[in-house]
């Protein structure tokens, strides 16, 4: 989402749940992972009529590591 111009991107495809393996360890703090596999993505420019300021990060993301 665009908070200033209203823009969307909006995304199909297919999600899954990786709950344990080796690839988790990759990701420090991680419990589990999400994958999205893209089928499709497209852009709508001014989708919504209102405008945001821009978000603020949750300060909880400081303690999930660099990844």
């Amino acid at each position: 989402m665009d908070f200033d111009k209203g823009n969307l991107l909006y995304l199909t495809g297919t999600a899954e749940v990786i709950w344990e393996g080796a690839e988790i360890n990759n990701y420090a703090g991680a419990e589990r992972l999400l994958c999205f596999y893209l089928e499709k993505g497209f852009r709508v420019e001014n989708s919504l009529p209102l405008r945001w300021s821009a978000p603020e990060f949750s300060p909880i993301l400081k303690n999930t590591g660099s990844w």
